[in-house]
C-alpha cells in the first residue's frame, strides 16, 4: 500500500477557524512566536508517527519568514525516515524576495519516505504557482495551491489539465484549490473523464466561522479509483483538515532517487 498525506498547515498559527482563534489569536497573522508554532508542528509530527505515510505534502508552510521569526518549519517534521525533504517559495522559482518582503518564506513542501522522483513546477498565471510533480512507486502526484482569485484559478486548472494529460501514469491531483464557487470549477480537469473527483462526498476541509467549503481536493485516474480509500481527518491546529489517501497494491518500487531539477516559468515558456 501507498499512503498519502496531504495538508494546509496554515503557517503553524494555531488558529483553527473558529471565529474565537481568529479573534482572540489575530496577533499571530502579524507574528507567530516559536513556541506557537512548534506547538501546531508537534501536533502534525504527532500524526504522521501514528499513520506512517510514505509522503507527506503541505500547503502553506513556513521556510522562515519575517512573521514567523525566519523559523524553517519543515525541520521540525522531518525525521531519520524520511529520504526525501523539500520545501520551495510557493510564488516563483526565480523571484528573490528582500528579507523583510511578507513574501519571503511562504512555502510548500512535502516529506518522502520510498525513492521519488519529482519536479518543482511553476504554473504560468497567479501569485501561488508552485506546482510539485511527483512519480513515487509508479505513481503519478500533482500538488498544487490556487489562487484566491476565480479567474486566475480557471487559468491554473487549465493548464494542471494540460500536466496531466503529458503522462498515462496512474495520477493523483491534489492540494488547495480554494473552489469558493463549488466543484464546478473543477471542469477543467474532469472534462476527458480520465480524473474522478474522489473526495466529492466527504464534506467540508475548511472553516470560517460557521461557513465550511470544500477547498482541499483529492483527484484520482479512474484505474485507481478501486484502489483508494480517502480520509478527512480533523486538524486542530489549521483551518483546514488532512486528506489521507491508501492506494492499496502498491509496492516499494521506482528509480533510484535523482538529482532534484527546479524548473522555473520562465523555463516552461522556452
Amino acid at each position: 500500500m501507498l499512503r498519502i498525506v496531504y495538508a494546509n498547515l496554515g503557517y503553524s498559527r494555531d488558529i483553527d477557524g473558529s471565529i474565537g482563534h481568529h479573534v482572540r489569536r489575530a496577533h499571530h497573522h502579524v507574528f507567530t512566536t516559536r513556541r506557537v508554532q512548534l506547538r501546531s508542528l508537534g501536533l502534525v509530527r504527532q500524526r504522521l508517527a501514528e499513520l506512517q505515510p510514505d509522503l507527506s505534502c503541505f500547503a502553506e508552510i513556513d521556510k522562515g519568514s519575517l512573521t514567523n521569526g525566519f523559523f524553517d518549519q519543515v525541520g521540525a517534521l522531518a525525521e531519520a525516515h524520511h529520504t526525501t525533504v523539500r520545501i520551495d517559495n510557493k510564488y516563483s522559482a526565480d523571484r528573490r524576495f528582500r528579507r523583510l518582503s511578507v513574501s519571503r518564506g511562504k512555502s510548500n513542501a512535502f516529506l518522502a519516505s520510498r525513492p521519488l522522483t519529482y519536479v518543482a513546477r511553476y504554473l504560468s498565471a497567479g501569485k501561488k504557482r508552485l506546482v510539485y510533480d511527483i512519480n513515487i512507486s509508479g505513481v503519478r502526484i500533482l500538488m498544487a495551491h490556487l489562487s484566491l482569485r476565480y479567474h486566475v484559478r480557471c487559468l491554473q486548472m487549465a493548464e494542471l489539465a494540460r500536466w496531466v494529460g503529458e503522462s498515462d501514469a496512474p495520477t493523483v491531483v491534489i492540494g488547495d484549490f480554494n473552489l469558493f464557487r463549488g466543484a464546478g470549477e473543477l471542469r477543467p480537469l474532469l472534462a476527458d473523464g480520465r480524473l474522478v473527483h474522489a473526495n466529492a462526498h466527504s464534506g467540508p476541509t475548511f472553516r470560517l466561522g460557521p461557513y465550511r467549503a470544500a477547498l482541499d481536493i483529492c483527484l484520482l485516474s479512474r484505474d485507481l479509483r478501486d484502489h483508494c480509500r480517502v480520509a478527512i481527518l480533523d486538524q486542530p491546529y489549521s483551518d483546514h483538515q488532512m486528506i489521507q489517501l491508501d492506494i492499496a497494491g502498491v509496492e516499494e518500487r521506482g528509480a533510484p532517487l535523482e538529482t532534484p531539477i527546479l524548473v522555473t516559468a520562465d523555463a516552461q515558456a522556452a
